[in-house]
């Protein structure tokens, strides 16, 4: 069905930028950042068939992710776009402005005459997944500034026994809660995906904590059916510099999802025809 209707979101912390728009006039709104508040102030508006109308935000870590959801069990068309997309489409309107009544804006009309794709959810298993990494990341790093302050105090010419404890302390509960959390991402992977985990395990270099990044990220992998498919999702995009006669070799450009460092991916074909 043609939409009639497409409802573009500047998805905020605290508040929401709400542009409506038919194909000839914007009406916008401004709604605290609940998605029950949100759809009540819009609904008067929308037209009867939920097939008309589209929902379309930008990516926006977790602020996004409540409001997807929330209208995609409810039936409603949504689209979560690249903020680099729109960002170009914005450029090519030639909008200077931006705030985020204008995205708002742009998101409604990028979504009413692009026809962005429809916004499927990942499994719940994998968003945890996914919440346990960050997680992990984020303790990571703590574990090096201790690391690192423990160093300093190994130097100091008048080392503080008491800070020096404190840290090695903070650093043990530190390395148990990794213990724990890591473990717990194993048991989640093993249950949401175990074939996918046990292939992922078998490619060279690739540990426990790198696989289950890439189930969170990827669930699930079979719906790439090229290895170029998976490579766009990652923003990994090959790019080619050619004027005339010069051409340069294509270099990679990152724009989207990261993985953990630990090791390079190799690619696996028996990767991907996982059932």
């Amino acid at each position: 069905m043609e939409r009639k209707l497409v409802v573009g979101i500047d998805v905020g912390k605290e508040r929401c930028a709400v542009s409506l728009f038919d194909g000839e006039r914007f009406r916008d709104f401004s709604v605290p950042s609940s998605p029950e508040e949100l759809l009540r102030r819009i609904t008067p508006y929308l037209p009867g068939e939920m097939s008309s109308v589209l929902f379309v935000m930008e990516a926006t870590g977790v602020y996004h992710l409540k409001l997807a959801l929330f209208l995609k069990e409810r039936g409603y068309p949504v689209s979560v776009v690249n903020p680099f997309v729109v960002k170009k489409y914005a450029e090519m309107l030639q909008k200077r402005a931006k705030t985020d009544p204008v995205d708002a804006r742009i998101l409604a009309q990028f979504g009413f005459f692009a026809s962005p794709p429809p916004f499927v959810p990942k499994d719940k298993k994998a968003y945890l997944l996914e919440e346990i990494q960050k997680t992990i990341e984020d303790y990571q790093k703590r574990r090096t500034e201790i690391l690192n302050h423990l160093e300093a105090l190994h130097h100091h010419p008048f080392p503080h026994p008491r800070l020096q404890k404190l840290y090695e302390e903070e650093l043990q509960r530190i390395e148990e809660t990794l213990r724990t959390l890591e473990k717990e991402a194993e048991d989640l992977a093993l249950q949401y995906a175990s074939r996918a985990y046990e292939l992922l395990l078998s490619i060279p270099g690739v540990g426990k904590r790198l696989a289950c990044a890439i189930l969170g990220i990827l669930s699930p992998l079979t719906r790439f059916a090229r290895s170029k498919e998976l490579a766009s999702f990652l923003g990994l995009a090959p790019q080619i510099d050619q004027s005339g006669k010069r051409k340069e070799r294509a270099w990679m450009k990152k724009k989207g999802e990261s993985l953990p460092a630990e090791a390079p991916l190799s690619f696996r074909p028996q990767c991907f025809p996982v059932q």
